[in-house]
C-alpha cells in the first residue's frame, strides 16, 4: 500500500469512527467531524484525492456503518431520528439571537 492509499484508508477510518459515534449516541461528534473535514481538505489540497474519491469514501463509510447509502441514511435515519427538530425555527434550535 502506497502513502496515498494509506492516507485514504485513514480518512475512511476516521469517518467510520464519526458515523459509529453518531449511530450509537444519536449525535454527531463535532470535534471528530471537524477532524475528518480538515483531514479530507488536506488530502484534497495535496491532490492525494479529488472530490469524486472523497464522495466514494463517504459512500463506502455509510454502507459500512449504516448498511445504506448516504442518501438513504439522510432520508431514513437523520430525519426520523428526531422529527421534533422541526417544531421550532433553526435560529432557536441553534441558540442564536436575531437582531433587527
Amino acid at each position: 500500500m502506497n502513502q496515498a492509499q494509506t492516507a485514504v484508508a485513514r480518512l475512511e477510518a476516521i469517518l467510520i469512527d464519526v458515523y459509529c459515534t453518531y449511530r450509537d449516541q444519536g449525535a454527531m461528534p463535532k470535534d471528530r467531524k471537524q477532524y475528518f473535514s480538515g483531514f479530507a481538505d488536506a488530502l484534497m489540497t495535496l491532490e492525494v484525492i479529488d472530490q469524486a474519491q472523497l464522495n466514494d469514501t463517504i459512500e463506502a463509510a455509510n454502507i459500512t456503518v449504516f448498511q445504506m447509502s448516504l442518501q438513504q441514511r439522510r432520508e431514513e435515519i437523520d430525519i426520523k431520528a428526531d422529527p421534533s427538530m422541526f417544531d421550532s425555527p433553526a435560529w432557536i434550535r441553534q441558540g442564536k439571537t436575531i437582531r433587527f
